[in-house]
């Protein structure tokens, strides 16, 4: 997923916030999942919450990260027909896997983390990433076969473990579009219940806001301007978030070219090709974060015209795609019906 540029300033360490209040603000941030976390909190006790959140991201990576050797996900994946695991030792895989089937049903299969296979074949994966020499089509159709995600399931053991059936031993699972998501919505949980009413929260991009910021208004986030080489700091779209999470998906950042053939990190699982949709970036803002992390994702698979369709047909998802019909860089904008309640200013898009 896509690094939103926040308004906020945020730095590598532990900063006390200058503004005098009775509370002080703080920033807390750190590597995590294979990118890094940044987060804006008011609270009397940072040290505490600084050495929870690094404890919740840890015992998450022991259930999603796919390069850890471990972790829940990476046993799944190299198992040969059955695993089991205990959730009360890992309380993220099922709720992960379980919100992936309910997307995955309500995208007609557009956001399928049965993926996996494919992302490796052209080079996207965690432990051997790599650039694709030649397209081999027969391959593509070949790998097609093992996005079965439908067939995938959680079942109950006679000891109470949860246990998952491969249909294929080459079956393997990739969440990386749903889990920095549900971290946030974990975090934002955890800092709920320990009292914590005004915070901002960013995951690998992935974002949810709550109350105000420390001028004692709503968080501001920016969208990235969707071009290639574009800094994190150029900025297209500002919006006003609060009490909402936010993820935005796109295939201008974590691309390459080979052979004169573009490859994209976000894959068609209907026809297992690469390259990027009509779409430059699908923003979409939700009540929880793991539903817009997902649902961002699946928009850039479906295209605009059936993106637009789904976004108006689920309650409580509003969204902003970005595209450029003419290829000349000026940037065209739809949005769903909600969606303009967010802008910062009235004029915009």
């Amino acid at each position: 997923m896509l690094k939103p540029f926040i308004y906020i300033s945020i730095f590598a360490c532990l900063i006390f916030s200058c503004r005098k209040s009775e509370t002080p603000y703080y920033k807390l941030s750190g590597p995590t999942m294979g990118t890094t976390y940044h987060i804006t909190l008011q609270t009397n006790d940072p040290k505490s919450m600084q050495k929870s959140v690094d404890s919740i991201l840890s015992d998450f990576n022991l259930s999603m990260s796919a390069y850890i050797d471990s972790s829940t996900l990476s046993y799944f994946n190299a198992a040969d027909s059955i695993f089991c695991f205990d959730a009360k030792e890992d309380p993220y895989f099922e709720p992960i896997f379980q919100k992936s089937k309910e997307i995955y049903a309500k995208t007609g299969g557009a956001f399928n983390p049965a993926i996996a296979p494919l992302v490796n074949y052209y080079g996207f994966g965690y432990k051997e990433k790599k650039t694709l020499g030649k397209l081999d089509t027969t391959k593509v159709k070949e790998i097609l076969k093992l996005l079965v995600f439908d067939s995938i399931n959680i079942v109950v053991d006679s000891s109470g473990k949860k246990c998952i059936i491969k249909p294929n031993k080459k079956v393997m699972l990739d969440f990386n579009a749903i889990s920095p998501g549900y971290a946030v919505d974990v975090i934002a949980e955890f800092f709920e219940k320990s009292g914590n009413r005004n915070f901002m929260i960013e995951v690998g991009g992935e974002i949810r806001a709550l109350g105000v910021n420390e001028d004692k208004s709503e968080w501001v986030i920016g969208i990235n301007k969707p071009k290639e080489g574009a800094k994190e700091s150029e900025v297209e779209l500002p919006l006003m978030l609060a009490n909402k999470s936010l993820a935005t998906s796109g295939n201008y950042r974590n691309v390459y070219e080979s052979k004169g053939q573009k490859f994209a990190h976000i894959i068609n699982p209907f026809t297992g090709m690469s390259q990027p949709t009509d779409i430059l970036s699908a923003t979409v803002i939700a009540d929880d974060c793991i539903s817009a992390d997902a649902y961002a994702t699946a928009f850039m698979v479906l295209g605009l015209e059936k993106s637009l369709l789904l976004v108006e047909q689920l309650k409580g998802i509003d969204a902003c795609f970005i595209y450029d019909t003419e290829g000349d860089g000026k940037f065209e904008f739809k949005v769903s019906e909600g969606f303009s309640k967010y802008y910062l200013h009235n004029e915009q898009k």
